[in-house]
C-alpha cells in the first residue's frame, strides 16, 4: 500500500467515526535501517493484499511516517489505540524486536518518535491532553534493533531486513480478530 492510499479523507488527526487503531511505520525509506517502520508496513500490506476481505483486521488504519514530537502526535489525535514501528538504538544484536508500551521507551534512543528540531513525543503528548486532545489511552511500540540510520540507501542491512517478518508479526499479533468493527484500512 503507498503512503497515498493510507490517508483518510477525514485528514491526518482527524479520525473518522469508528477509527480505533493507527498503526504507523516510522523512519525515512531512504536511509538504510531507519526505513524499517515503513517495510513493516510494506509486508503487512502484502500479507492482507493475499487475505481474504473477511479475515483481515478492522478497525485499523495504517500510515507511514517520518517525524516525531509535536506532528506525529497530532497524527495520533481521535485514536483509541495506536502501534508505532520504528528502528532503536538500545545496544542489541541489530534485527532484535521488541514490543512494549511507550512509557516503558522514555528516554530510550528510537528514531523518530522524537525530533531534535521538535519537543519529544512525552512532552508533545501531555501538551495534547492539557489541551484536550483526543490522545490514544494505549501506545505501543514495536521496534527494531539497528546501528546504521544515516546511510543513504533504500536497502535495509541483512540483520534487520530478516527481522522485518518477525516485526509484522508482532505487530499483527496487537491488532484486533477480524470482523470485529467497521473496516478502516484496506490494501
Amino acid at each position: 500500500m503507498s503512503s497515498a492510499s493510507t490517508a483518510r479523507s477525514a485528514g491526518p488527526g482527524t479520525a473518522a467515526s469508528g477509527d480505533s487503531i493507527l498503526v504507523v511505520g516510522l523512519g525515512n525509506p531512504v536511509r538504510g535501517d531507519d526505513g524499517v517502520g515503513w517495510r513493516v508496513l510494506d509486508w503487512l500490506d502484502d500479507r492482507l493484499e493475499a487475505t481474504a476481505p473477511a479475515e483481515r483486521p478492522t478497525d485499523v488504519e495504517f500510515d507511514r511516517l517520518a517525524v516525531g514530537g509535536l506532528a506525529l502526535m497530532e497524527r495520533l489525535v481521535g485514536y483509541r489505540r495506536a502501534i508505532l514501528v520504528d528502528a532503536l538504538q538500545e545496544g542489541r544484536v541489530p534485527g532484535a524486536v521488541t514490543c512494549r508500551p511507550l512509557h516503558e521507551l522514555a528516554g530510550s534512543p528510537a528514531a523518530h518518535l522524537d525530533s531534535s528540531h521538535d519537543a519529544s513525543l512525552e512532552a508533545a503528548l501531555a501538551a495534547g491532553e492539557a489541551l484536550g486532545a483526543a490522545l490514544p489511552s494505549d501506545i505501543t511500540v514495536v521496534g527494531v534493533e539497528v546501528r546504521e540510520v544515516d546511510t543513504f540507501s533504500d536497502h535495509l542491512s541483512p540483520a534487520v531486513e530478516a527481522a522485518v517478518p518477525a516485526a509484522a508479526d508482532a505487530v499483527a499479533a496487537l491488532l484486533p480478530p477480524p470482523g470485529t468493527g467497521a473496516a478502516t484500512a484496506r490494501p
